[in-house]
């Protein structure tokens, strides 16, 4: 018997036990030359050798699939254009099939300038027999970008999180895989790879993956698919250096998305409705400052009616939308006493330096737009229950950054994140029942907060 494998005994009789070095020792799903997954690998192998893609997907079905499911997405983003992308996704494979294939040709000869890399689901779980702890499926992951980095030294390996699978955050594979994902994002170094993790954005606040999702809880359907190409997108264009700035800093619009379109419209109107041309306070951020006319609509009336209001929230902007519509009209045309920014928690999909740095060319352009004006600069909410939530910690990071832009006097940090936390850090529902918008109680935590830097500047 090969000395890497052993036998453990149960009361059911024999059971064959895979240990950790299974991961890394190279194998294919199958020696027969007919099986699909040898036929596969010889038609990718043609591709390989004709050459011309800039960029590789490397992975399982997952990434297989984007031959299915995520079929129009690739073809809307990758298949053309700059990419010119290769789909390396075997169904079934594990981390040591990935490795046979790079023993055997699968990058030899070929420079791409970037490879994405998400493997590891099927060494969690996926075969019940096997059922391999974190740790080998972490060495697994290790072992592939050793070798990606040995077959194409020059290509830049975005190293994506393990997908959620399974429909509740208990659920023993996603478990395991969570565990994994918290020690390979120490594999990047944001110079020869880059961490990749946009898990956030498959799952509700709860934490739940819906069939909508991922209708079988592991593969994504194609609304999946273009969250993954949106998420992947920005780091292509940092490595292969198309774009010299990140997505967080350039123009974007979403004026083909009616409501978007009829919000901006009906903004356009109150600003030319008003007779001075002046507002006292302009509200300028995403869904939580549009909250403002949901559930902060009686908050305002009882506590803010002194102030004439702009609110310039839109639901689901991300920083690059306030760049685009700061540069197009959104401040001009009057004259603002305060403006009011909070921006960041759907840059679900960017690195904490990467929203910073829209948020810092968000207050460049209010400074330009508005140069009477004083700008209140509140962090990122919390969100989500729990304090080590990714999104949570990412955003305390960007927090900690666009601090730092803030000189007291014509740009002004307030902070009031503690009082929607209890001592552990947890986020209540209570005060945030989506664990993401604030409800009334929410909104006047917010107006009591911000209420003395009004008085003071507009002067009532």
């Amino acid at each position: 018997m090969n000395k890497m494998m052993g036998v453990a005994v149960c009361a059911a009789g024999l059971v064959v036990s895979v240990l950790a070095q299974s991961s890394v020792i190279p194998v294919p799903q199958s020696e027969d030359p007919n099986h699909w997954w040898q036929k596969r690998f010889r038609e990718k192998q043609e591709l390989v050798k004709a050459g011309g893609a800039d960029v590789v997907f490397i992975g399982d079905s997952i990434t297989h699939f984007w031959e299915g499911k995520g079929r129009a997405v690739w073809e809307k983003y990758f298949a053309q254009g700059p990419y010119k992308a290769l789909n390396l996704g075997y169904s079934a494979d594990r981390t040591e099939h990935v490795l046979w294939r790079l023993d055997h040709g699968e990058l030899d000869g070929y420079k791409p300038k970037a490879v994405v890399l998400m493997i590891g689901t099927n060494n969690t779980g996926h075969h019940p027999i096997e059922n391999e702890p974190p740790a080998d499926t972490i060495i697994g992951i290790k072992a592939v970008l050793n070798k990606i980095r040995r077959k194409a030294p020059t290509a830049k390996i975005i190293l994506c999180a393990i997908f959620p699978r399974g429909e509740q955050p208990t659920d023993g594979c996603r478990v395991r895989n969570e565990i994994v994902n918290a020690e390979i994002k120490k594999f990047a170094d944001d110079r020869t790879i880059f961490w990749c993790d946009f898990n956030d954005q498959m799952l509700t606040t709860d934490g739940i993956l819906t069939k909508e999702m991922m209708n079988d809880r592991l593969h994504p359907e194609a609304c999946g698919y273009e969250i993954w190409a949106k998420a992947v997108i920005p780091y292509l264009n940092r490595v292969m250096k198309q774009e010299e700035q990140p997505r967080t800093v350039a123009p974007a619009t979403r004026a083909n998305e009616g409501w978007w379109f009829d919000r901006m419209s009906q903004k356009r109107t109150q600003i030319l409705k008003d007779a001075d041309q002046q507002f006292d306070v302009v509200f300028f951020g995403d869904s939580i400052t549009h909250g403002w006319e949901g559930q902060g609509r009686k908050v305002v009336a009882d506590k803010l009616k002194a102030y004439d209001i702009l609110n310039i929230g839109y639901g689901g902007d991300r920083t690059e939308h306030l760049v685009w519509r700061g540069l197009n009209g959104e401040l001009d045309g009057y004259k603002a006493k305060v403006v009011m920014l909070m921006i960041g928690t759907n840059n679900g999909g960017d690195s904490a330096e990467d929203v910073a740095a829209g948020i810092r060319r968000i207050l460049d352009i209010i400074a330009q737009k508005q140069p009477e004006a004083k700008t209140l600069l509140l962090p990122i909410f919390p969100r989500n229950e729990d304090a080590k939530n990714g999104h949570r910690i990412k955003n305390e990071k960007t927090n900690a950054i666009i601090k730092g832009f803030a000189d007291g006097q014509k740009v002004i940090w307030c902070d009031f994140n503690a009082k929607y936390l209890k001592d552990d850090g947890v986020l209540p529902r209570e005060l945030m029942p989506d664990l993401l918008h604030p409800n009334h109680a929410g909104y006047e935590i917010w107006a009591d907060a911000v209420l003395p830097y009004f008085k003071e500047i507009c002067g009532k």
